[in-house]
């Protein structure tokens, strides 16, 4: 007897485009632990052939990034930084062979409300680190960061094609620190992946923000930002408000933004000598706590 299936209802978050994908009510995403896949958190599920579809935005114009052996194609909405689904092959097809590629949507551009919850979502796990040559870390250049931190360390990091790379000077980062790291399933960051530390600005230097993208949405006062190339999350970029701005929001808004005026929220999935299963990680229940609530498209 055939397994009833039901429909789940995929989405970037700004909307351009919305896929349908007919799964068993019960399945296990893979979390993969390679270079790529563990930057953006991604938990994949690879349909049968035909059982889904996009109902909106053509899937040739998010952006493809590819890497290593081109294998995989990884694409991402090209605005808002999310990334839906991956296409290729665990082996390339051999000269005149014939083979259909693989297709895996991210469970994590999954709509809210339909019974996925990330967090505690069973999920097989994938050693994609052993498949392939290892990842060549890119090299951060720049400055270091300017703060006096006694006891501190100074850890490197990039987004996964080397576009962006930054650099943090902190206490150690461990299951022993102190530090406030959280994880939020609000509507952008549970799509995004991102775990987030909260150094103040003179901790985080950024080298390549010419090739950040700025997604706005909301409020319009804070920016999530991503590498315009292979779309990893990197930070929250607060913009410039007008004294007219501030006075005319709600006080506890306010407060908000005066407590984030030193602070530059980065993603620590970036960061090479650091693994977020590692760290103690707080949640967050963004979706239901942040006002106004977002509008799944």
């Amino acid at each position: 007897m055939a397994e009833t299936l039901k429909t789940f209802r995929g989405s970037c978050h700004c909307g351009e485009y919305i896929y349908e994908v007919d799964l068993p009510e019960k399945f296990k995403p893979t979390e993969c632990n390679c270079s790529s896949c563990y930057k953006k958190g991604a938990l994949w599920i690879m349909p049968e052939p035909g059982k889904f579809r996009f109902v909106k935005g053509n899937v040739d114009t998010l952006t493809n990034y590819t890497f290593g052996e081109k294998t995989f194609n990884h694409k991402f909405c090209p605005n808002c930084g999310v990334h839906l689904l991956i296409v290729g092959y665990v082996e390339l097809p051999k000269p005149g062979e014939v083979k259909d590629p693989m297709t895996g949507f991210n469970v994590r551009s999954f709509q809210y409300g339909q019974g996925v919850d990330v967090w505690t979502i069973e999920r097989n796990h994938l050693d994609g680190k052993s498949f392939r040559a290892p990842y060549e870390l890119p090299k951060f250049t720049g400055p270091e960061p300017t703060a006096v931190i006694e006891g501190g360390r100074l850890y490197n990091g990039s987004c996964h094609c080397g576009a962006i790379k930054v650099a943090l000077k902190s206490k150690p980062l461990d299951k022993s620190s102190s530090e406030r790291i959280l994880e939020c399933n609000c509507s952008i960051c549970n799509r995004h992946g991102s775990v987030w530390s909260y150094p103040q600005k003179d901790q985080i230097v950024i080298e390549g923000e010419d090739n950040l993208g700025v997604y706005l949405f909301n409020t319009k006062l804070f920016g999530k930002t991503f590498c315009k190339t292979c779309g990893i999350a990197v930070h929250n970029h607060v913009l410039p408000i007008s004294e007219e701005q501030f006075n005319q929001m709600p006080e506890a808004m306010q407060k908000f933004v005066e407590s984030s005026k030193s602070v530059k929220p980065i993603n620590l999935r970036l960061f090479n000598d650091l693994n977020v299963r590692d760290l103690n990680v707080g949640q967050f229940d963004g979706y239901n706590q942040t006002l106004p609530r977002y509008v799944e498209p």
